[in-house]
């Protein structure tokens, strides 16, 4: 982890941050992996299931705008910390039912709680990164969003094996009360402002329309980039949503251990190759990385998308991880630049909105698409989706450098 080698270098706040991000991922990822398990276990339709998990992510639709502004106005650590708690309520909230009406409300509360959390920490993370190795420490976020998609779901196979739902529930707690309770003891309060004070202002509806206006200020390059976080969520949801499928006897036709190394590669070289990423967009320029990220990605997808050969679906798997790696740090520095000139808080909560809209639509679009064309044909379109947004950098950065308006 490049964290460790380079934590004297960086802000001591950002690190107890990541180190509370990090015990909260691998929390999240452990619970998210048994979801589907446990709501067929009680007796839900794939359907049902599907639903069930995207309520959470369509919560978020309704709180991302209004937590940007509470974000601005109240106190991130105290926002963060009561995240983390309500997001202890909601997991024992849905371990504890099994009928779809008190799990709906359930899921509901978890995608709140997610929010409250995530959020602030974004707004956070934000104001705690300087312009000039901004990609390098998004660099630094997205090794430990890796580390924790890695470690959660290998620690909740083993702890339901032997501990069953109940440990599942006690381990998930004790880690998101262990992130609590670093920024609790080593976060620096920076806002002294009263949370219900805040909140008030917050739900105005005035506050409301300021961060719709923000959105329309973000000009045609900040558009572009929502639309890359609802596409990248978006992808992310499907591969997550169709993977259990990709080895299967409809499309691989692999064993069972090969298809997991094959899921593996799609995110375990981001634990290593994320920072360097960072250190080369902020280098050669954000902008640039994920024109080259984008375009990496799309052309590993198609050519997973139409090869029968172990060898060659392997080296794409591999190849679109890099691609993936090398676009999220440029993204999220881009829109940290576009954040930095304008409240933290708002655009944390439109960059969340259209991330959620991302992880809402994508399963459905994406379970159409498989539905009736078939999974091959879902990743081809995925493919050439990326390939051209790549094209569409590639035009949104000649326009802007034409009129002089670019922000890189």
């Amino acid at each position: 982890m490049h964290l460790v080698r380079h934590r004297r270098l960086i802000d001591s706040r950002l690190v107890v941050l990541l180190v509370a991000s990090l015990l909260w991922l691998v929390a999240d990822n452990l619970l998210e992996f048994v979801f589907p398990t446990y709501l067929d276990g009680a007796g839900k339709s794939y359907l049902e299931i599907g639903a069930l998990i995207s309520l959470a992510a369509l919560s978020g639709l309704v709180i991302d705008l209004p937590m940007g502004s509470l974000s601005d106005r109240a106190s991130r650590k105290k926002l963060m910390v009561s995240g983390l708690v309500l997001l202890v309520v909601g997991g024992v909230m849905i371990f504890s039912f099994k009928a779809s009406i008190p799990l709906a409300i359930a899921f509901f509360v978890w995608g709140i709680a997610y929010q409250v959390w995530r959020v602030p920490r974004d707004a956070c993370f934000a104001s705690l990164t300087n312009r000039q190795r901004r990609a390098e420490f998004c660099g630094f976020d997205a090794e430990i969003k890796y580390l924790g998609q890695t470690i959660g779901p290998a620690l909740g196979g083993f702890v339901l094996m032997y501990l069953g739902f109940s440990g599942i529930v006690g381990v998930y707690g004790a880690l998101v009360a262990a992130a609590a309770l670093v920024l609790l003891l080593f976060m620096k309060e920076t806002n002294h402002r009263p949370l219900f004070g805040a909140v008030s202002a917050s739900a105005r509806v005035k506050a409301l329309a300021a961060e719709l206006k923000e959105l329309r200020r973000l000009g045609l390059f900040g558009a572009f980039l929502l639309y890359f976080s609802l596409l990248f969520a978006a992808w992310e949801a499907v591969l997550w949503t169709l993977e259990p499928l990709l080895y299967g006897p409809d499309v691989l036709n692999i064993p069972p251990h090969l298809g997991g190394l094959l899921l593996a590669f799609f995110s375990l070289p981001g634990i290593f190759l994320a920072y360097p990423a960072g250190k080369i967009a902020d280098k050669f320029g954000k902008r640039n990385a994920l024109l080259l990220g984008l375009a990496i990605t799309g052309a590993s997808i198609i050519l997973f998308s139409v090869s029968n050969d172990l060898l060659i679906v392997f080296a794409s798997a591999l190849f679109f991880s890099a691609g993936w790696v090398f676009s999220l740090p440029a993204l999220n520095g881009l829109i940290i630049d576009l954040a930095y000139r304008r409240r933290k808080g708002e655009i944390a909560g439109i960059w969340d909105f259209f991330t959620d809209a991302g992880f809402v639509a994508g399963p459905v679009v994406g379970g159409a698409v498989a539905e009736f064309w078939g999974i091959r044909q879902t990743f081809l379109a995925a493919g050439i989706v990326f390939l051209a947004s790549a094209a569409l950098v590639l035009a949104a950065g000649k326009s802007g450098r034409g009129s002089g308006k670019t922000i890189l």
